[in-house]
């Protein structure tokens, strides 16, 4: 999804969250669930990649868990399947994505086009985990490539830098089916990628691997509905004459229809080659994350309805009765009425998670 849908998506929520009744404890629940994690295990063996996971070293990625609609509802689970693996050795980190589909079909071609128009993967990494100076990453059924670098997420006016491009990516897709065939039912389509490490280097120290280094991660993906007319695949409309709005599923899901929320990514952590244990996230420690990410969304939401920001906690707490306050004494806030820093602090565990107005986000242990 492009910077102007997603700043549309982004003020429709708001609308439906001002509009309508204040936030409450379950409206904020869909946005305060903790994310997925993946531990990229370490390959020495070479990988060829020919959009096919067929190389010895794919046999050792562990799948991840089959992707969910963006909203997380059970209603609207995904018709086709989608599961990623994940693999990095000293140069790059692979990607190997399937797609079961029973009509691929793709029509752009073009270097940095829209690509989610079509059927799509999207990749999205933050190397620090800091919500700014991301990657966004999409490939259609052509292998046809949106490449492109945000400085922070589009709700806090972060511009997208589409002339930013991955040197030495390698990219393929493998059909099991014809593209752009009508007359048969296609089975899938694999998408295998090697990223250069040094095309993360944006990010800073952090930004480059090393065994148990932690990046945020989310794979998503638009799919699209179509109609076969005069023997060619065309996108369905509504009753505005518009193509309908695709479904969009991902890995970790977000909880709202806007892929560009950086905290609700998943994890993904490097381990060496011979690491077994898979399941690496602290729940105490993500907790304390959300904590503040839900203080951020009621600051942000007090202002769309106020105009402006407040210092001062209690006032959240008059202004919203139905939202619950108990962990309101691990969290100090200061600020303005136009910017503001707050904190969640745990100090049993000397940790704290802090962040801004612009969403900029720290994770530290604490003396």
């Amino acid at each position: 999804m492009n910077s102007n849908t997603l700043i549309l998506a982004a003020v429709l929520l708001a609308s439906s969250l001002t509009v309508s009744a204040q936030l409450t404890d379950e409206k904020l629940a869909p946005i305060l669930t903790v994310p997925r994690g993946y531990t990229v295990l370490k390959t020495s063996q070479p990988i060829n990649i020919d959009g096919k996971s067929d190389d010895p070293a794919w046999s050792k990625a562990a799948w991840s868990e089959p992707f969910e609609d963006i909203e997380g509802k059970p209603e609207k689970k995904p018709a086709t399947s989608t599961r990623f693996k994940l693999l990095w050795d000293n140069e790059n980190l692979y990607v190997y994505c399937r797609f079961d589909e029973e009509h691929i079909w793709a029509t752009l071609k073009e270097h940095d086009q829209s690509i989610f128009q079509d059927n799509a993967l999207e990749i999205f990494i933050d190397p620090d985990g800091d919500t700014h100076n991301y990657m966004e990453f999409q490939i259609n059924a052509f292998a046809a490539i949106w490449d492109l670098l945000l400085n922070k997420p589009p709700r806090n006016g972060g511009p997208s830098i589409t002339d930013w491009d991955i040197k030495g990516l390698k990219k393929a897709v493998y059909i099991d089916g014809t593209l752009n065939n009508p007359s048969d039912k296609d089975k899938s389509w694999g998408i295998e990628l090697a990223f250069p490490l040094t095309t993360f280097r944006y990010g800073g120290n952090r930004s480059m691997p090393k065994v148990g280094s932690t990046w945020k991660m989310n794979v998503t993906r638009v799919q699209r509905e179509v109609d076969i007319k005069d023997g060619a695949y065309v996108k369905r409309v509504g009753a505005n004459e518009r193509p309908v709005q695709p479904a969009y599923s991902c890995w970790s899901v977000p909880g709202i229809v806007n892929f560009h929320y950086p905290e609700r990514w998943g994890v993904v952590r490097f381990a060496d080659e011979t690491e077994n244990s898979l399941d690496f996230l602290n729940l105490d420690d993500e907790q304390l994350k959300l904590t503040a990410w839900k203080y951020y969304y009621l600051m942000q939401d007090y202002k769309s309805r106020v105009g402006k920001y407040t210092p001062d906690l209690s006032v959240l707490k008059q202004y919203y009765p139905l939202v619950n306050f108990d962990d309101i004494e691990q969290v100090i806030l200061r600020g303005t009425e136009n910017q503001f820093v707050l904190q969640a602090e745990s100090k049993t565990r000397k940790k704290i998670a802090s962040l801004d107005h612009d969403s900029k986000f720290d994770f530290r242990q604490i003396l």
